[in-house]
């Protein structure tokens, strides 16, 4: 069997594996990246782009995200190639059966954090987004919020990281482990129908999804599954109907409260729908979402991407008519405690994990990038980790 060593296994080739194996190399180490698929094939490719500070509750992950959005504006220049990054703000907007209380307590915890927000009712959204119906009443403007193309970030990650040395193993199955004492000591892998024995001084567990069964394998529970989340896609349009990420408050509560939403009588909370809706650098509106347990499921549903389209309509009415380009299903990695899992393993000394982002993978994926490769370092990080600790999990 062929033997290769490296410093660092990256496993899992989606934004956030892209983004540490890239600031890995950087700080240079010698990564290997292996992947069962393509940067990209999997939630990265299959989700919005916003990059939200507003959508966060203060504490550790609000902070991480701040500092996250400031990178990605860094990034988008040092990068020099398009990954679809701009910086139009967002808004959360506020229904006619959200009180409006709540709105104006969002706001001021996000000024408490430190985020530059305005709260604004009808008619000062309307100065930002005239497309609005009346069913939209007012919206928290956040002027930081930006947008990257996701798939085409990850993409961007991964040729920047190849340049730097980054060898990347695509089509790649972990088919095994050798542990030694405590610690992963190489991983034996299937190449194109080839066996390949990878020795290694680290290991870095970034595979969203399929973190649940390589985990187990490295050593570590990681009780991940998927959380799926649906989007249409209209045609291109002249001019956009919508310019910012807009998001409703409903959102926010189909994300924070799941069981909630299964329990519920409403069908659409059911289906842990919250209205959101972007406008791509190619002029079309992606319009989303839900958030519903169904396995690995992602074929198409067409139901669901009528109910998108019916309530996105309700908000913004101009969008009746518009041209339907396709519909499509994510899968988010989600965790039953909904917190990332970020950190080095005590368990598994020379395991790192980053992966369970959820729907905060796109945001979070620099500053995760940066946190590993402090870990990596035995630096600290300046962050406390201890909610996303990776042996919480463990019996």
């Amino acid at each position: 069997m062929p033997m290769q060593e490296c410093d660092i296994a990256v496993v899992g080739a989606g934004i956030i594996g892209a983004a540490a194996a890239d600031h890995l190399a950087g700080l240079g180490y010698k990564v290997v990246v292996i992947d069962r698929a393509e940067p990209g094939a999997g939630t990265s490719g299959a989700c919005d782009g916003y990059v939200s500070v507003s959508t966060k509750v203060p504490g550790v992950t609000l902070e991480l995200a701040a500092e996250s959005q400031r990178l990605w504006r860094d990034l988008a220049a040092e990068l020099g190639r398009d990954i679809g990054y701009s910086a139009p703000g967002g808004l959360l907007i506020a229904e006619t059966e959200i009180d409006p209380a709540a709105l104006e307590a969002q706001a001021a915890m996000l000024r408490n954090a430190g985020v530059i927000v305005e709260l604004r009712d009808r008619a000062g959204l309307l100065e930002l987004e005239p497309n609005f119906g009346p069913r939209v009443q007012a919206a928290l403007f956040c002027p930081g919020e930006a947008h990257v193309t996701a798939y085409l970030a990850t993409q961007v990650l991964a040729a920047r990281a190849a340049e730097r040395g980054v060898r990347h193993l695509w089509r790649t199955a972990v088919e095994g482990v050798l542990h030694r004492g405590q610690e992963v000591a190489a991983l034996d892998l299937r190449v194109d129908g080839e066996r390949l024995h990878l020795q290694c001084r680290q290991v870095l567990l970034a595979a969203g999804l399929g973190s649940r069964d390589l985990g187990p394998l490295l050593g570590l529970p990681v009780p991940i599954k998927p959380r799926r989340g649906d989007l249409v896609v209209t045609e291109r349009l002249a001019r956009p109907l919508i310019h910012r990420f807009c998001a409703s408050a409903r959102y926010l509560v189909a994300k924070g409260n799941p069981a909630a939403a299964e329990a519920s009588a409403d069908p659409l909370e059911r289906l842990g729908h919250g209205f959101v809706i972007e406008s791509t650098p190619e002029r079309q509106q992606i319009i989303g979402s839900t958030r519903i347990f169904r396995g690995d499921d992602t074929s198409s549903d067409i139901d669901i991407a009528a109910m998108i389209v019916r309530e996105a309509v309700a908000r913004v009415p101009a969008l009746a008519g518009v041209p339907i380009l396709r519909s499509f299903s994510g899968l988010r990695p989600f965790v039953p405690d909904r917190r990332p899992i970020i950190g080095r393993s005590r368990i598994v000394p020379n395991l790192l994990v980053a992966t369970g982002h959820e729907g905060d993978g796109v945001t979070l994926a620099p500053i995760t990038a940066r946190l590993i490769g402090d870990l990596a370092q035995g630096r600290d990080p300046g962050t406390d980790l201890a909610k996303f600790d990776p042996d919480r999990f463990a019996d």
